[in-house]
């Protein structure tokens, strides 16, 4: 049994969400090559999917006429830059709080393994994308997830849309997967360059955002 967020779209092969709009506007945002900021990528993609902005907002020269949004991105883009060495979800949850609390709310959690994956399944079923953290020795991620999947019962992959992978093709709604082993550690799999890249994480804390 596959469950993906209600709110995606593919539309001329383009993945799409209602923006702050209500209208049918581009959802991927690609993780630029300088910078570490794979967690505001995956903040912008989740505000958007909650309609809370437009997506024009999300282009780089555009003027913002709302106040809420100009600060957000102010914060985001403007106080803390390319974020080159990445932020922490607290550091995330903080500029959220600062920047953005009249129009969302957001909950950063400290959770592990199964407590991850069930607090990101219970946030799908309600129809919310959660912001997930996955790492290793090497390195750590964060991403969007925005679906899952289960046979008899047990939750066996979160999917998701990685900031850092290749463009969404076909008819996929995600370009992510994280498959979970028995240890609840998850095998951690996207498409970079489009060549398939698989790594063993551990499922790390997660951010939950929802409308006001």
């Amino acid at each position: 049994m596959r469950k993906v967020l209600s709110q995606l779209k593919m539309q001329g092969g383009e993945l799409v969400c209602k923006d702050r709009s209500g209208k049918f506007r581009p959802l991927y945002k690609k993780q630029g090559s300088l910078d570490g900021a794979c967690a505001t990528y995956s903040v912008i993609m989740d505000l958007l999917i909650l309609g809370t902005i437009y997506e024009k907002d999300t282009h780089i020269q555009v003027e913002h006429k709302s106040a809420n949004t100009k600060k957000l991105f102010k914060v985001f883009c403007n106080d803390y830059g390319m974020h080159r060495g990445g932020q922490t979800f607290f550091k995330i949850n903080k500029m959220l709080k600062e920047s953005f609390s009249k129009i969302v709310n957001s909950v950063h959690k400290m959770t592990f393994g199964e407590g991850a994956v069930n607090a990101i399944v219970e946030e799908i079923d309600a129809g919310i994308p959660v912001v997930m953290s996955v790492a290793n020795s090497q390195f750590s991620h964060a991403m969007l997830a925005i679906g899952y999947e289960k046979e008899d019962g047990q939750t066996t992959k979160i999917l998701c849309l990685d900031p850092s992978g290749d463009y969404i093709h076909g008819r996929r709604r995600w370009n992510a997967e994280v498959a979970i082993k028995n240890n609840f550690k998850g095998e951690y799999s996207t498409i970079l360059e489009g060549k398939k890249d698989d790594s063993i994480v551990d499922l790390e804390d997660i951010l939950i955002i929802t409308k006001n």
